[in-house]
């Protein structure tokens, strides 16, 4: 049997941009800042006004940037940063629920995947040297 880790790591990073590009969109544009800011207030997360918008903001642009391929690991290391926290958020409260835990710690592991692994093949940066020119280096001018 062979085996395809570049695929795999596509596969998954793939979906995990998919899933963090919609709860970006939905956080923004379905329920509002203003309702996500008091649901983190409710949740026990520190500091709602700060956080609810950034982690919106770093879903809705970091999910569809994770999806290409652009930028995987640096993304991927945030948005794993990002959903560890969520996954705490229950905890630190003193609530135990599976049903909050099992999405956060999914693309958790998705995303630690991609961080340690790359962003996988087929990946918009794989395609950027037939887009782009080389760089020119021009050295140390003579004189």
């Amino acid at each position: 049997m062979r085996r395809q880790p570049e695929l795999a790591l596509a596969l998954i990073r793939v979906v995990v941009g998919l899933v963090f590009a919609w709860h970006g969109f939905h956080k923004i544009f379905d329920l509002g800042l203003g309702n996500v800011t008091a649901s983190y207030g409710v949740a026990g997360v520190p500091l709602p006004l700060l956080f609810a918008p950034l982690v919106a903001v770093l879903e809705l642009v970091g999910g569809p940037l994770l999806l290409l391929g652009l930028g995987a690991r640096g993304l991927a290391g945030a948005l794993a940063l990002l959903t560890a926290g969520v996954a705490l958020a229950p905890l630190v409260a003193g609530r135990l629920s599976l049903a909050e835990l099992e999405v956060p710690l999914l693309l958790t592991a998705g995303s630690l995947a991609i961080m340690v692994g790359g962003s996988g093949s087929p990946a918009l940066k794989d395609r950027s040297a037939e887009v782009l020119p080389p760089a020119r280096n021009p050295g140390k001018r003579k004189g």
